[in-house]
């Protein structure tokens, strides 16, 4: 087997492994107040069983296949000189993995991990360890617009921690996040991560960004958690549209991109989205003017709980119109939390 490229001490105690799993089982009941992700919408996709605790040990055989949004200078830490890096990891972790072909005037590429349960965690913080390893800690590379944006405000330590872009099914998200975020506070707070989800799909997709930030070890110990509550609603994914990266074409005349248009959806639940509107449409036609795109509210459909924004402009219109909303969306949460709370 080829020589080794990582430090795999945090995987190869069989010690380890078993008070990881008793770590997995333990239900925390004293949450903090800090974890931004629980979302009201996100309790909707809670659809049956107890999604209040950590799920118990799952056959480390089963099947699991993750999605990783990486930017073009990640991918080429991740794939290595002549194919090294990557090459060791599938060798070493027996998984099958790859990285999309990078589109001309994109940033983004697409990291597949397929394999058994333990073994993906495993081949993931391999991954995380490249980052983490590398000279320029391009994991921190400071991107301008979403979906490379980075989510968490606190930045990483250099040579210590590093980030990892799931790309989740919004089918999904409920057995991750768990009745009231509990599960995604227990994850955070056994674990010691950061773990943030998107409140809107990547474009043309019905997925989700998660960002897990951390040190290796802990995103290891983290990625078998959440493995085992993707698998719980494994099912539901049938009909996800997966998120394609695009580039866009450059006028080689001058450099420039052209405005061409693109169209995402974002979903909000149904008591919030009159003050989204605002009063005789007002806030709402502010985000329009401000952001230059067309917005397109669908109607309330009996029995759905949420109702969808169709945003269709330039892509930096789009990009303004979707974060103009999620201010309007987290200014009116915090309105609501301030005027339940007690004097």
């Amino acid at each position: 087997m080829t020589e080794s490229l990582f430090d795999n001490k945090f995987i190869a105690d069989s010690n380890m492994a078993t008070e990881n799993s008793n770590l997995d089982d333990q239900i925390i009941n004293n949450h903090t107040e800090t974890t931004p992700i629980a979302e009201d919408h996100d309790e909707e996709l809670v659809v049956g069983g107890d999604k209040s605790s950590l799920p118990e040990v799952t056959e480390s055989s089963t099947l699991i296949n993750y999605r990783v949004l990486v930017s073009a200078k990640e991918a080429g830490c991740l794939i290595g000189q002549n194919g090294k890096v990557i090459d060791s990891i599938r060798i070493e972790t027996n998984t099958k993995a790859g990285i999309s072909k990078l589109q001309q005037g994109s940033h983004e590429r697409i990291l597949t991990v397929s394999g058994t349960l333990d073994d993906c965690s495993k081949a993931l913080s391999y991954f995380s360890q490249a980052l983490c390893s590398s000279l320029n800690n391009v994991s921190t590379y400071n991107y301008m617009y979403f979906p490379l944006k980075r989510l968490s405000p606190q930045p990483c330590i250099p040579g210590e921690t590093t980030i990892l872009r799931l790309l989740i099914p919004n089918s999904q998200m409920g057995t991750l996040i768990g009745q009231k975020g509990i599960r995604i506070q227990q994850i955070q707070q056994n674990y010691h991560i950061s773990m943030i989800a998107s409140k809107s799909f990547l474009p043309g997709s019905n997925e989700r960004l998660v960002e897990l930030q951390g040190t290796v070890d802990n995103l290891y110990d983290a990625l078998r958690v959440i493995s085992r509550c993707l698998i719980e609603d494994f099912s539901s994914i049938v009909n996800t549209n997966y998120y394609v990266p695009k580039g866009s074409a450059v006028n080689a005349k001058n450099g420039t991109t052209p405005n061409k248009k693109q169209s995402t959806t974002m979903s909000f639940p149904n008591d919030i989205v009159g003050a989204l509107i605002g009063k005789s449409g007002t806030r709402i036609q502010g985000v329009r003017k401000l952001s230059g795109a067309q917005i397109a509210i669908g109607d309330e459909v009996e029995g759905e709980a949420n109702r969808v924004f169709t945003i269709t402009g330039s892509p930096r219109a789009v990009e303004k119109a979707v974060e103009l909303l999620n201010h309007n969306l987290d200014r009116e949460e915090q309105r609501r939390k301030n005027a339940t709370a007690p004097a």
